[in-house]
This record gives structure tokens, C-alpha cells and sequence, in this order.
């Protein structure tokens, strides 16, 4: 059994990390308050799995001066990639950072806040899982100095096997939706049913069907519930870390 964690949101709680990174990379670059629900509410509407884009993002909502619901309807079509989100602005009149200076200012505010950061999947739930799997891994498009800082201060480890971070994607359109980072997993490890992906964002269940389509494979995606993400449909979903070990023996049992 190989069973793949992604990081912010399932092992790790970030609400009040990289959620308020967002927030003030936004009010950095626009010099203006910004709502962080309404932040969220396009980060997670449009898809936008990483975070740094979802800063772009945010801010250009608020140099659009428009409502939320009107930037939405605007910003639809442009939501997908990076290069349409700057396509965006030049067509609006929006000026945008360099992304690199972005990516800068944006880790800068992450480390004021990692610290707040705490653990979803418990340490005695994680210990289980590490018996049950043969091999446990990390598909997180964190970079690997926000991961590094962040599985050392919670000893997290010894639990993994095999990680893919940011730092891996070569560019970004290889990012989760895309299947490149989970094929970039097994070309580490040997694909041996059964194999459980735990996300809990459409990027995730992208990335996975996207993954399942292109190999002719079978990886199982299961939810990590929360209230961002009510409106995703999975087969498997869990509101709490036990509830995984459920799963996994049911899917045991239900072999024997």
C-alpha cells in the first residue's frame, strides 16, 4: 500500500500562516486593506493551488476596484494560468510585481507567521499509517525550505519515504493540476496497488484523474473535508485524521 499526503491543509493547518501571507503580499503590492475571505473565496473559486498566484491574483482584484462577484465574472477566463493572469492586467491597466519580487516579499511575511502553524494528522494517527503503508510519501507545492522548517519543527520525517516539493516543478504549468508531479513520484517509487492520494482541493483531484487518465492507473483520491472545499465531489472523504485508518482497513477487509 502507497499512500501520498499533500502538506498545507491536510498535515499541516495554514490558516493562519500562508492565508494571511496572501493577505499581506496583497496589501504590500496595492497599499490597501484587503478582505482575506474574499481572497480566499478566488483562490479557492478559480483553482489556484499555489499560493504566490493566488497573490497575483488578489491583488489584482483589489487594483480593479471591482466587487468581488464582478471580478470573478471578469477574471473567469484569465484564472487558469500565470501568464493569463498578467495577460489580465495589461489589458485592465493593472500593474503587477515582478514575480520573483512577489515570491520574495511573500515568503518574507510566511516566516512571521509559520510559526502558528500546527499539525492536522496526529502523531499516533501518522504512526499508524506508517505500519499500515508500505510506503508513505508527499506530493506539496510548498518549496522545500517551507517544508524543511516545518516537518523539522513537528519531526515529521520519519514518517516519509518520498517527497515532492515546489522546488521540483520546473515550471509552473507542471504544477498540480498538472499529472507532472505525481509521475515525477513514480519515477522514484515502483507503482504497486493499492495507492491513496489525500488532498483537499480540486487541484489534488485534478492532479490525480489527470494522472489516472494519462497512465491508465488507479490511484484512489481521498478528501480531506473543510469549508472550503463542500462542493467537491470524492468517492473517499474524511472530516478528521482517524477517519483515514477507516478507510484503509475497509479497503483491506474488502479485499480479503
Amino acid at each position: 500500500m502507497i499512500i501520498i499526503f499533500d502538506v498545507d491543509g491536510v498535515l499541516i493547518d495554514v490558516t493562519k500562516s500562508y492565508h494571511y501571507s496572501i493577505k499581506d503580499t496583497v496589501e504590500h503590492f496595492t497599499g490597501k486593506k484587503a478582505d482575506k475571505d474574499s481572497l480566499l473565496d478566488i483562490k479557492f473559486s478559480f483553482n489556484i493551488n499555489n499560493d504566490w498566484d493566488a497573490s497575483i491574483a488578489g491583488i489584482l482584484f483589489v487594483k480593479s476596484g471591482l466587487g468581488l462577484e464582478e471580478f470573478k465574472e471578469a477574471f473567469r477566463s484569465y484564472s487558469q494560468s500565470l501568464d493569463d493572469m498578467y495577460r489580465f492586467a495589461a489589458e485592465k491597466g493593472i500593474q503587477l510585481p515582478e514575480y520573483r519580487e512577489l515570491v520574495d516579499i511573500f515568503e518574507e511575511f510566511y516566516h512571521r507567521h509559520r510559526e502558528k502553524e500546527e499539525m492536522i494528522f496526529p502523531h499516533d494517527v501518522l504512526e499508524r499509517m506508517r505500519k499500515k503503508g508500505d510506503i508513505l510519501g508527499v506530493i506539496t507545492g510548498r518549496p522545500f525550505e517551507d517544508l524543511d522548517y516545518t516537518f523539522k519543527k513537528f519531526d515529521l520525517y520519519k514518517y516519509f519515504d518520498y517527497i515532492i516539493t515546489e522546488d521540483d516543478i520546473p515550471q509552473p504549468e507542471l504544477r498540480k493540476p498538472s499529472s507532472y508531479p505525481m509521475k515525477l513520484f513514480f519515477e522514484k517509487v515502483d507503482f504497486d496497488n493499492p495507492v491513496f492520494y489525500i488532498g483537499d482541493t480540486k487541484a489534488d483531484l485534478k492532479m490525480v484523474e489527470n494522472y489516472n487518465r494519462e497512465e491508465k492507473k488507479n490511484v484512489r483520491f481521498i478528501l480531506y473535508r473543510n469549508n472550503h472545499n463542500r462542493e467537491i465531489q470524492a468517492e473517499y472523504s474524511i472530516s478528521a485524521p482517524d477517519e483515514i485508518c477507516d478507510i484503509l482497513n475497509s479497503y483491506d477487509y474488502a479485499q480479503d
